[in-house]
């Protein structure tokens, strides 16, 4: 690990990129333990500080993908690619893809297993406090996404080797590309994507990278915290890439007649109950903006998934379907196959599968 080390981490002239081919081997030390912690933070450290290349990304996604659960290929599926950091605003995305799930569009979520904190709350926590057992193996996962069409991936228990690489990034409080590494390792082989790009996300580097991790389609948005959320109160950019395909759109809400304002920070406890009531169709006063940004955001990919044919036959759908409590249903049936699967029993069956 050591020669990794030193090629990326000496000073600022002498310091170069890895080619793929060493960086494979370097991601092979690390997921394989051969490298101390110590090692380990030195190199994303210095790759931090030089800057991480599209070659030395793919490598690493390519290698963990290796050292990875398998799990059944759902190319059909959209991943849904979000921060995996606590969100401090409503995580749209998950009413959005609950009802999108409601008209057979696979939707594969994944994240940290963080739990709801006082700085926030991770996806994951939300899901339990929604009564989501997301601590399933990978045969116990397929057999849930396969009935439901929505699921839930704890990176952490899908590739053990990213855990410790975790810890050390929230130890020192510095992201490195292997949080870009874990949001595009694409388990069930998903063909299409919908990731945020946030502040250490060069839209840019996911054109180049995307394609190279097997996806044929994605679209990159900069949403709200870096989430592939979007705001109903500004305009937004989104970049649309496939084989035959790499177009830039600016988004105008008021053009489809969305109109409203930042969503504001919440508690966890605020965030779960308008969960909760976004998840049950509550159609309240009271939450009509948060309303209107999930309309919005299922509108706006159901369009660019080409379940409908116009943008406005997406909102109209969206609304239809928010209207009939259709997230709730899947939201009912998710929670209760879901619970058939003991975590021990989950947990075992992960050991046995990546030993």
């Amino acid at each position: 690990m050591k020669q990794w080390i030193k090629a990326v981490g000496t000073t600022k002239k002498e310091a170069r990129n890895l080619t793929y081919d060493e960086a494979v081997a370097a991601a092979h030390a690390i997921a394989r333990g051969e490298s101390t912690e110590a090692q380990t933070a030195a190199f994303l450290t210095a790759v931090r500080m030089k800057g991480e290349t599209t070659e030395e990304v793919t490598a690493f996604v390519d290698v963990f993908r290796r050292y990875s659960l398998p799990y059944a290929s759902f190319s059909e599926s959209l991943n849904c690619a979000g921060a995996y950091a606590p969100r401090q605003i409503l995580p749209v995305t998950l009413p959005v893809s609950l009802l999108m799930a409601s008209v057979g569009f696979a939707q594969v979520l994944h994240g940290s297993g963080g739990a709801v904190t006082g700085h926030g709350a991770t996806l994951g926590g939300l899901l339990q406090g929604l009564g989501i057992q997301t601590d399933l193996a990978a045969s116990d996962w397929e057999a849930v996404f396969a009935a439901v069409k929505i699921g839930y991936i704890r990176t952490d228990r899908m590739c053990p080797a990213l855990g410790g690489i975790r810890r050390f990034q929230e130890e020192v409080g510095l992201d490195t590309f292997m949080g870009q590494v874990e949001r595009i390792l694409n388990p069930v082989h998903s063909h299409q994507m919908l990731i945020g790009a946030g502040q250490r996300f060069s839209v840019e580097s996911l054109v180049e990278i995307l394609p190279k991790a097997g996806i044929k389609k994605a679209f990159i948005v900069q949403g709200m915290e870096g989430s592939e959320d979007l705001s109903i109160a500004k305009s937004s950019t989104i970049r649309i890439i496939s084989a035959d395909t790499d177009e830039t759109a600016i988004l105008e809400p008021s053009t489809f007649g969305f109109s409203g304002y930042v969503l504001e920070p919440a508690s966890p406890g605020r965030q779960l109950e308008l969960l909760e009531r976004l998840i049950q169709g509550d159609d309240a006063p009271e939450i009509m903006n948060e309303r209107e940004h999930v309309i919005y955001n299922a509108g706006l990919r159901l369009y660019w998934n080409e379940k409908v044919s116009t943008y406005e036959e997406g909102f109209q759908l969206a609304r239809e379907l928010y209207a009939r409590k259709e997230a709730w249903k899947v939201l009912k049936k998710w929670r209760d196959l879901a619970a058939g699967y003991t975590p021990e029993s989950s947990r075992s069956k992960n050991e046995a599968a990546g030993a």
